[in-house]
């Protein structure tokens, strides 16, 4: 009877604490992907998606287990001849699956499965792997405060009401939070591959996953052939220099304003009349029906101060015109919002746990003096602080959001693995200066500006996609950037 006591015991245990570690560890299992494949793709055996168990903390290779959705794209030629190329994509809490398998079904798969085979890793955490660590509490946190006017302050607290209940949930379900990091996710990727068979491979980051790339490349450089690092994000520098790194980019886009004589008329004082707008919002909302992209639904919505600067922030990763956009909202036009309201509205499938345990964990040894609140853009910073992964929350959360303290773990990047860097001039959270500061650590860099673009160069056409298919291909030189010189920067005028 005490047997068959301790065997039950250990099979609810395995229910609810996860499964532990056994033969099946780095074992791929094939699954239906969540994104439907050309016939063409599956007819040829271009494709296949699966499970792999990686351990929880790879130090500890024989304990508990967690499960990664992995999706495996062979070479459309008889052979690959080049090394497989992982590719990540940002966040922290975005899912890869999402992001890469519908552009992998098409033209892009084309372009670089001529000669390599591609994997894409479900980072721990994120949408299919097993467990996500999505915070449906924020999420309905958020949606009840859209038709209300409040502080910052009081945004921040009902916030962190709501992640200390998810917080607890996930210790409830035996989740371990502080296995949910940069350092853990470079061995996870390193052990899948290990486990695919492929000893060495290139890798693509975009934003944050530049820094997986980083840790990858200070643990694992041995393994990686080039590393191709877009919309670069400095582990040294960028998270804790964001809400200055924002200002700087509005400041300066408010002076070449001011000292152009065409702009100077047509978007006269910005900078002052924004701030104001600012301020009077935030004691006299406008309220604005818009449409939830997730469900298709109209809300109201109370626009104070803090919300627009919400919708500015974010706005600013890829809006390079945001004079003209100021200007229609000055103006009391509010199409751009009403039709994309952005994260005003929660972000469908976003792993914000695994967003936060990487942040608190590895961002943590700034304090409140470090945040520029009190000066002339304060209900600016403090607006933009009610986003979770900004500096003013992050300081906030992490009394709430307790993992391990990595942020003392020394880092030294010395890497002479090939490594391409693409920055966008109008950046507004990670500026050129950051890549060209972090390019100095490594012994075969080629950095890269592109004027008149924001956060992610990637995505601003053919030009960076094709330097990053030249260098992976071949990483001993530099790839032809000729058509970097096509991009400028220009401010549209009124109509």
């Amino acid at each position: 009877m005490k047997k068959i006591i301790l065997l039950c015991f250990a099979i609810i245990s395995l229910l609810v604490f996860g499964c532990e570690s056994g033969n099946d560890l780095g074992k791929f299992v094939e699954a239906p992907s969540p994104v439907k494949p050309p016939q063409a793709l599956i007819d040829r055996g271009g494709f296949t998606y699966g499970y792999m168990k990686v351990p929880e903390l790879h130090n500890k290779p024989h304990g508990k287990a967690i499960e990664l959705a992995v999706a495996v794209f062979k070479s459309q030629a008889d052979s690959a001849t080049r090394e497989p190329l992982i590719l990540i994509t940002g966040g922290p809490g975005l899912s890869d699956m999402d992001s890469f398998l519908p552009e992998l079904f098409g033209d892009l798969g084309t372009l670089f499965l001529n000669n390599r085979d591609i994997v894409i890793v479900e980072l721990r955490g994120l949408k299919y792997s097993k467990p996500n660590l999505f915070c449906p509490e924020l999420d309905s946190t958020q949606m009840a405060l859209l038709d209300k006017n409040l502080t910052p302050e009081e945004t921040v607290d009902l916030y962190l009401d709501a992640l200390k209940r998810a917080y607890n949930r996930f210790e409830r379900n035996g989740v371990d939070l502080s296995a949910f990091n940069d350092y853990e996710i470079a061995s996870d990727i390193v052990y899948v591959m290990d486990h695919l068979g492929y000893e060495k491979f290139s890798v693509f980051g975009s934003s944050f996953g530049t820094l997986v790339v980083q840790h990858l490349l200070l643990n694992h450089s041995g393994h990686m052939v080039s590393a191709v690092l877009n919309a670069v994000v400095n582990m040294d520098s960028c998270f804790y220099n964001m809400h200055t790194n924002s200002i700087k980019t509005l400041d300066a886009i408010f002076e070449k304003c001011e000292n152009d004589e065409k702009l100077n008329q047509a978007y006269p004082d910005l900078k002052n009349r924004f701030l104001a707008l600012l301020k009077r919002l935030n004691e006299h909302p406008d309220t604005l029906m818009v449409k939830n992209p997730a469900d298709g639904k109209m809300y109201k919505l109370l626009l104070n101060g803090s919300k627009l600067s919400v919708w500015i922030f974010t706005r600013m990763y890829w809006d390079t015109q945001i004079p003209l956009t100021l200007h229609k909202i000055l103006s009391g036009d509010y199409s751009e919002i009403i039709n994309d309201p952005g994260m005003l509205f929660p972000l469908p499938d976003f792993s914000y746990g695994l967003s936060l345990s990487i942040i608190t964990s590895e961002f943590s040894t700034f304090k409140d003096e470090n945040i520029p609140v009190n000066g002339e853009y304060a209900d600016f910073v403090k607006g933009c602080g009610t986003l979770v992964f900004t500096p003013y929350f992050i300081n906030k959360v992490k009394k709430v959001w307790k993992v391990n303290d990595l942020s003392r773990i020394k880092k030294t990047l010395d890497s002479d693995v090939p490594v391409l860097m693409l920055s966008g001039e109008l950046d507004h959270v990670c500026p050129p200066a950051d890549a060209v500061a972090l390019s100095k650590k490594f012994k075969n860099a080629y950095v890269y500006v592109f004027p008149g673009v924001a956060h992610s160069p990637i995505d601003a056409g053919m030009c960076g996609i094709m330097m990053m298919k030249e260098f992976i291909d071949n990483p001993a030189e530099a790839p032809d950037a000729s058509c970097v010189k096509e991009f400028h920067t220009r401010f549209l005028l009124p109509e």
